[in-house]
């Protein structure tokens, strides 16, 4: 039986996620950013061992680092002057905007990274088949299409390096020869695919009757107090950013950067709410290896 935080309702799942963007996107605040990064780069490894995150770490971290360079040299708003770089200024606050962005963008990627491996088909379906049926199917054959290409392209261009072509080695002129060839190859492939997955949804009847496959989900005692959970955490990240806590501005005057007084409840309920699938996937975990270390 699947337990942790993937065999939670889906709506709960779903409402999760919600809160979580908008936690990042509300609390513009460095170190509330880095503890919230930190916790959804520990959830990813304890779902599957960062092993979706590997695979994106490198376009994660591209993006991160330009984001934090290119702010200061673009955005000369602000008071303190630190240096000047081809007679541009470079601003105090342009650094530390250019920080808070980078944390936001990379802690939002890294969540729907992790996004992908909670979520699964049956469970996307599930939540938006019912008012969005064409759409919710649509999305879910775009996402799976995603990954596919990736791995039809790696298996090309595996078998066409074994009879010489390569787009690593040789001229550009070759190279460039090479990847055209590999993407004609790619490209007839998917459309032969995608006619084959039509006439196989055609012969099956799709959309003249009821499902034939479908799994329900219910909500059971976990569920509403996990919700119910989620409502007042949630709740209290609002209210600490309505009350200008986990903010750090920037204009007229930048604040200090350390917090104070009741911050550091907002930033306790904040990494609590982030962190949620830790110690919920977590303690899963941790019964797993302790039975089989006792067995």
């Amino acid at each position: 039986m699947v337990r942790g935080f993937r065999s939670f309702h889906p709506i709960i799942l779903l409402l999760y996620y919600i809160l979580a963007i908008a936690g990042l996107m509300l609390y513009q605040q460095p170190l509330f950013l880095t503890g919230g990064f930190l916790a959804i780069l520990l959830a990813n490894l304890i779902l599957d061992g960062g092993k979706e995150l590997r695979k994106w770490r490198f376009m994660i971290m591209i993006m991160g680092v330009l984001t934090m360079i290119l702010t200061p040299i673009f955005n000369h708003k602000g008071n303190h002057i630190l240096f000047y770089l081809f007679e541009n200024p470079v601003m105090h606050e342009a650094i530390w905007q250019g920080l808070i962005i980078s944390l936001t963008l990379v802690s939002i990627l890294c969540l729907f990274i992790s996004f992908n491996i909670v979520i699964t088909p049956d469970k996307f379906i599930f939540l938006f088949s019912k008012f969005f049926p064409q759409w919710a199917l649509l999305i879910m054959l775009t996402m799976r299409f995603v990954p596919l290409l990736r791995k039809r392209l790696n298996e090309i261009s595996d078998v066409q390096c074994v009879k010489g072509l390569s787009v690593k080695s040789g001229s550009i002129k070759s190279r460039a020869k090479n990847g055209m060839f590999l993407l004609q190859i790619l490209l007839t492939w998917s459309l032969e695919e995608s006619i084959q997955t039509a006439d196989s949804m055609t012969a099956r009847g799709y959309g003249l009757g009821n499902r034939s496959k479908y799994q329900p989900f219910y909500m059971k005692r976990k569920d509403w107090i996990t919700l119910v959970f989620l409502l007042m955490s949630g709740s209290l990240v609002l209210l600490g950013w309505w009350l200008g806590d986990g903010v750090m501005a920037l204009l007229p005057i930048l604040e200090p950067f350390w917090l104070y007084g009741r911050e550091w409840f907002y930033l306790f309920v904040f990494i609590l709410l982030i962190g949620l699938p830790i110690w919920l996937e977590g303690k899963e975990l941790i019964k797993w290896k302790y039975y089989r270390h006792n067995k």
